[in-house]
């Protein structure tokens, strides 16, 4: 087929490279000059295992181009199909901004011949009925149809989806889907758009949910008594409950969670209608943003505004630079303004990119040097590089009695045990050689993380 997908933003140019692998003949639409030039050379405008590589092969092939404007594109060659994946950011209210889809939508319905249209974008539901009844001569040719890619395994999620969801009004539209996505071996699950405009903000939601539930199990798990590691354990063996998700940690990381369940929380007042639990998987995610910054002030209590800490990692995830919504957007301000100086490493992001993102804050070139007097540290990010290291020798850079804050209960407790500083992280980590006892007070080796 003949398609155009419009936007080539993270789901934009996955979808671009994925179809184009697949056979089809792709145009990638891109109006912002800058990231147009870099796809047009081959370079990916963004972070995601196998996707420069994909990239530079479908634009050898010659099944993948870029263009910066659609309606110039399709006057060369007309498109069958138009796949829209432009952004829909929060507004300020909270609410999902879309005036790139509005935009987006309307150049499409000038197109002649008119192709069939699929929206990706995550819009709030009933936002396909408003926008048909603007474009009445695309409802016949009209899918809504959301994405679930995952950041870091995004070409797989896309060619070997767990579901595919069709939100059609016309029963052919969705023969023109399965043309498109070829013969996956998933579920398709076919509804009205609006059912399936919710059902994008219910994954997400209930994604959201478990994250929050293991930072409010992991609050409970404070205490020395118990192992928030094992506990999870535990809970994701369930087949019903699953251990994607239910690492404790800082809360959200990626922009897709934490601006959809808002979006969703709003469009459910907007209704008058009520989403206690969603607001208090919100709220548990936004209080969790403060376990560093907390976990300090109890630690050092007044020596906290006189001591240096050091910052490993800013990205939330080491295969993803979307830093929208990274924790460390919101710990090292806190930082900043309770301590005497913050030092911040990250192997991805140079010393300008550090410091645009946080002024104030001192870029490190390398993680000793970021340690270097240090009174504390804050894992941000499970970089192999602060994962693997060697922490008996790393700790003699640090300031004594240093503290460790582990923000993604990476590091192995055990690894640390003995050394001349604290270990403190997103609930209790027992080192596996610590011990337990029965009720009687017979110890006994605890179960291996």
């Amino acid at each position: 087929m003949r398609v155009a997908v419009v936007g080539q933003g993270y789901v934009g140019v996955t979808g671009a490279v994925a179809l184009a692998r697949q056979g089809h003949h792709v145009t990638g639409i891109e109006k912002d000059p800058a990231r147009l030039r870099s796809l047009t050379e081959g370079r990916t405008p963004v972070s995601e295992p196998g996707l420069q590589q994909e990239l530079s092969l479908a634009l050898e092939t010659g099944r993948l181009r870029f263009a910066p404007d659609l309606t110039r594109a399709h006057v060369t060659e007309p498109f069958e199909i138009v796949l829209i994946t432009v952004g829909t950011p929060p507004a300020d209210d909270g609410t999902a901004d879309l005036s790139q889809v509005k935009a987006a939508l309307a150049e499409v319905a000038e197109l002649l011949p008119a192709p069939h249209v699929v929206l990706k974008s995550t819009v709030p539901p009933g936002t396909s009925e408003r926008l048909m009844a603007q474009h009445p001569r695309l409802c016949e040719r009209y899918a809504y149809n959301p994405e679930f890619l995952n950041q870091g395994s995004a070409l797989d999620d896309w060619t070997t989806p767990s579901r595919v969801v069709a939100g059609v009004w016309a029963r052919p539209v969705t023969e023109v889907l399965h043309t498109l996505y070829g013969a996956l071996a998933c579920p398709w699950v076919v509804t009205t758009p609006t059912t399936a405009e919710m059902t994008k903000y219910a994954s997400n939601a209930f994604l959201a949910t478990k994250i929050s539930f293991a930072n409010e199990c992991a609050r409970l798990c404070a205490t020395p008594d118990l192992n928030i590691d094992q506990v999870m354990q535990a809970v994701g063996l369930d087949p019903r409950i699953g251990h994607a998700f239910l690492q404790p940690g800082l809360g959200f990381g990626d922009s897709c969670l934490p601006k959809d369940t808002t979006a969703l929380a709003r469009w459910a007042a907007s209704r008058g209608l009520a989403t206690p639990l969603l607001n208090a998987v919100i709220d548990v995610n936004r209080d969790q943003a403060a376990l560093v910054r907390d976990t300090l002030r109890q630690e050092l209590g007044a020596d906290l505004a006189r001591s240096e800490v050091a910052v490993l990692g800013a990205r939330y995830e080491p295969w993803s630079d979307d830093m929208r919504a990274a924790p460390s957007r919101t710990v090292v301000p806190q930082l900043l303004a309770e301590t005497a100086g913050v030092r911040v490493w990250d192997p991805a992001m140079d010393a300008d990119e550090l410091g645009r993102l946080f002024p104030g804050a001192r870029p490190c070139p390398d993680l000793r040097t970021a340690l270097r007097g240090a009174r504390a540290v804050a894992v941000l990010t499970e970089w192999p590089e602060t994962i693997e290291a060697d922490w008996s020798v790393l700790a003699t850079e640090l300031a004594a009695p240093a503290v460790i804050v582990d923000g993604k209960n990476c590091l192995l407790p055990e690894r640390l045990a003995g050394l001349p500083l604290t270990y403190r992280s997103a609930g209790n980590r027992l080192p596996e050689r610590a011990t337990t006892s029965f009720g009687d007070g017979t110890p006994y080796p605890a179960p291996s993380a």
